[in-house]
């Protein structure tokens, strides 16, 4: 017997479950009282064949399902339920290895009919809202409470106990796949997190509502942007966010050149105001079509018009404000473009379109997207709450571009036109015009939730201890989804606190965080991991021109001033600021660096050997990622976070217990200009002596020089089969953040696995090559992985493995007095084990614990 027809339906409180297959009504007028075909116990309505509702939609009474299923997940809520009927709160596991949630009220099984020629308009509306449209044969429409949404976090929502029992929860439904392993109230554990938020909740919409707290609602939406909304999200922010809304990573001013528009010109025009005036900036894709390229085009025309709507008089848009004619002004004002976008009271970001005559819309005359929605006979109606919008943005061509990437992360404030809606996002607080959420706050450094509605007009804001915090800023509350524009620091995920280390969850662009990190009080480890993302998201994008790789991100440098002693050098992180017997934080963190981050796409298979052909960009370093074009990950097999290992690193050094056992190359590094006419660098930098960077600063060195360095003695790979000591990351189901369990699946890194001289490895290149040509180019002399550094991954855990990080070069020229010219291609990862680890008392013996061997050479690294 198939498990759904063991599996009970809620709503009917130990009845029959509701069947699979549809039930064909005559032209009879027929009334049932049979539960099995008419689960809420109602008379089956008439037959009515001229309305244009189906026979099923024409039966289908959504109102009844909507009360009902608010009553079933009440009693789920406060746990009045029969314990036979008590959902499953953790992912479990289908008989076909599949992994899904049993949690929600099933309501209504459409079978087949939600196809393209349905003349329903109700199943023309349900049709809209499926996951995985056109991919499966039948759906169904399940219920379930708002906190169990992907907008909030729901482990610790439940943690803010008064709030918890004060607000009343909704219901929403969603249109899922009909699959024979899934039982009625089954659903797959990743929908809710990937598959929903593309399409959308369906909520109901009261003609008659009541006057409840409710923690979602949704909102109907207009032909026409709600700049109201706008306006009174704007009102919140400087009311309660105090300076992190406000932030300038630096005092840089504009001195010549400010020009904005004045929108309440008619018709606009550009002129000259002084730095400080109020005014919006634009942020959006400039556009290759001829309508794109007028002087004022759709797009511009728009943002004046939003401009004055939201409140402000003047608007920046770079290429009206700045003289495209004056080349000096044009750079000049180029080099301020952080300045202007953290300046801006809010950027108005167009996420819609392909070009600068797509328009905003909702505003004047440019269309958006209709919301899909259905009137009930009751004057009531379905919505949907659009696609999350945030999903939206990241699949926009705005996302995909360079120079946007740091006018979005720059800006304090964001109003994001969409093609559906409008989004907000500021430092602490996200919002989107679509669900009225009511928008809880914390103190940055107390715990305290505060939400109320008697100072804040409703909008959910402060209400508890104000006086006695009001310099303090606010952040939202850790349990609501945060925003997609991150600041300086990262909290590191749902999956784990800010001060974890290891991160299993890969680079998903479309994995969304929860809360927001405080402003400018972050630590070490968060702020590391914060520029790992950036570089992260920012390889993924677009330039025109190669050359601004590195000034189209030193915006995004520029925010990394809490720690002095954090440099970035061509956009890699070095700590400058102690020592140990084995290094300084200098050397290792430069090593850790330079070896830490490698090219993966996100279509690329996550073996244990990567190729990814990658274009070098031969003005920049090869050993920074910004050399390169391709996305750029930072994470790799089996436990390596860039970002946590080199602070555990940095905290162990600094705090005088420095890691046992430690060995890292002796590095120098110079100014390559020399060597372009074949002379050798007057003055070399001794990294394990650079703990300023006035050296770093004057020298503005771009090549590496390594004497006699240890190189990969065996380059052979052999296939691991049926390893018992591979790899120890494993597979997670569930949601991220609440009601997620470790699996016994191990994660694809897996699948294929090999050992170099006994130890288990990760290759990974920026060039295309075979795992045989890795072999056979390392034997041959044009390539050598070159030993960065080994130590044990984590210093504090006397339990955990290390490893050996290799660069892997590939020879460019040789060069004279015996010395080569090389660039880096790619890193080689291996496992040092425990057991060897312990027979190492000193640096020293890590190097018996590698395949490696002292070469007599003269490596440059280009």
């Amino acid at each position: 017997m198939p498990v759904t027809n063991l599996v009970r339906n809620p709503l009917k409180r130990g009845k029959d479950p509701e069947p699979r297959e549809h039930i064909n009504h005559s032209d009879d007028d027929v009334e049932s009282s049979d539960p099995e075909h008419n689960p809420t116990r109602q008379k089956r309505r008439k037959y009515d064949p001229t309305s244009p509702l189906c026979a099923e939609c024409q039966a289908f009474d959504v109102d009844n399902y909507f009360d009902k299923a608010l009553g079933v997940l009440q009693d789920y809520r406060n746990g009045d339920l029969n314990p036979r009927l008590k959902p499953r709160s953790t992912p479990v596991r289908a008989p076909n290895g599949s992994w899904y949630f049993e949690d929600a009220v099933p309501i209504h099984y459409f079978g087949d009919r939600l196809t393209p020629d349905t003349k329903c308009p109700m199943c023309q509306f349900f049709r809209q809202m499926r996951v995985q449209p056109d991919q499966h044969e039948k759906y169904k429409l399940l219920a379930l409470p708002s906190s169990e949404s992907w907008l909030f976090q729901l482990d610790l929502l439940k943690e803010w106990g008064e709030m918890w029992d004060k607000v009343e929860d909704s219901v929403f439904m969603i249109v899922v796949p009909d699959l024979e392993w899934l039982p009625p109230p089954g659903h797959e554990h990743t929908w809710m997190e990937k598959d929903v938020p593309s399409v959308g909740m369906i909520c109901r919409w009261e003609a008659v509502r009541l006057d409840v707290e409710e923690l979602m609602r949704p909102r109907e939406l207009g032909h026409e942007a709600n700049l109201r909304l706008v306006r009174g999200w704007l009102d919140d922010c400087k009311e309660k966010h105090g300076n992190a809304c406000r932030s300038r990573t630096s005092d840089d001013v504009v001195e010549r050149g400010f020009r904005v528009i004045d929108c309440e010109a008619d018709p606009p025009k550009v002129e000259v105001q002084p730095w400080g005036v109020p005014y919006a900036a634009l942020s959006y894709v400039w556009g290759t079509s001829s309508a794109d390229q007028v002087e004022w085009p759709k797009t511009v025309l728009d943002a004046v018009s939003a401009t004055k709507d939201i409140g402000l008089r003047y608007l920046w848009v770079d290429r009206l404000c700045i003289n495209q004619a004056d080349v000096d002004e044009k750079a000049y004002l180029i080099s301020k473009m952080a300045a202007i976008y953290e300046a801006a009271e809010i950027t108005i970001v167009a996420a819609a379109g392909d070009g600068a005559s797509h328009g905003l819309p909702g505003i004047r005359d440019t269309p958006r997207r209709q919301q899909p929605r259905y009137t009930l006979d009751s004057g009531n109606m379905l919505v949907s709450t659009l696609g999350d919008p945030r999903r939206d943005i990241i699949e926009s061509s705005h996302w995909t571009r360079g120079w946007t990437y740091q006018e979005g992360i720059l800006s304090n404030r964001r109003i994001v036109f969409t093609e559906h809606q409008v989004y907000w996002e500021c430092r602490n607080m996200a919002a989107q015009e679509s669900v009225d959420i009511k928008l809880f706050h914390r103190f940055s450094q107390l715990g305290d939730l505060q939400a109320g509605e008697e100072e804040d007009g409703g909008r959910g804001g402060i209400r508890i201890g104000w006086q006695e915090h009001k310099d303090e800023e606010l952040v939202m509350a850790d349990f609501m989804l945060g925003g997609i524009f991150k600041g300086d620091a990262s909290n590191g995920g749902p999956f784990y606190s800010e001060e974890n280390s290891t991160h299993t969850s890969g680079d998903d662009p479309y994995r969304l965080d929860y809360g927001f990190p405080p402003h400018l009080r972050a630590s070490l480890r968060a702020q590391l991991r914060g520029l790992n993302e950036h570089v992260r998201a920012y390889s993924n994008r677009r330039l025109t021109h190669g050359t601004d790789a590195l000034p189209a991100f030193m915006g995004i440098t520029s925010m990394y001033r809490t720690f002095p002693e954090l440099y970035l050098l061509h956009g890699l992180p070095l700590y400058l600021k102690g020592s140990a017997p084995a290094c300084s934080t200098t050397q290792i963190t430069f090593a850790m660096s330079a070896s830490g981050w490698y090219h993966r796409s996100g279509v690329h298979p996550e073996t244990n050997f990567i190729s990814e052909p990658c274009a070098r960009r031969t003005h920049l370093p090869s050993w920074t990622w910004a050399g390169w074009e391709g996305p750029v990950s930072w994470r790799a097999p089996p436990q390596i976070e860039h970002c946590s290992n080199m602070t555990d690193m940095i905290e162990a050094i600094s705090a005088n217990q420095p890691p046992h056992p430690l060995w890292a190359a002796e590095f120098h590094l110079f100014n390559s200009a020399p060597l372009k006419s074949d002379n050798l660098p007057t003055r070399t930098i001794k990294l394990r002596d650079c703990h300023t960077p006035k050296d770093l600063d004057t020298e503005q060195p771009d090549a590496i020089v390594l004497q006699n360095p240890y190189v990969l003695k065996y380059s052979a790979r052999h296939e691991v089969a049926n390893s018992k000591k591979g790899w120890d990351w494993m597979a997670r189901a569930g949601r991220a953040g609440s009601r997620s369990v470790m699996t016994d699946e191990a994660v694809s890194w897996d699948r294929k696995q090999y050992r170099i001289a006994g130890r288990l490895s990760f290759v990974a290149l920026s060039v295309e090559m075979t795992e045989e040509e890795w072999t056979k180019k390392h034997t041959d002399g044009e390539l050598v992985s070159v030993l960065m550094y080994a130590t044990r991954w984590n210093p504090e855990e006397s339990s955990g493995h290390g490893g050996a990080h290799f660069m892997t070069l590939r020879k460019v020229r040789d060069f004279r007095g015996g010395a080569s010219i090389w660039e880096r291609v790619g890193v080689l990862y291996l496992v040092i084990p425990k057991v060897s680890l312990d027979k190492c008392g000193r640096g020293d013996d890590l190097l018996k614990q590698a395949p490696v061997e002292r070469r007599e050479m003269t490596v440059i690294i280009e």
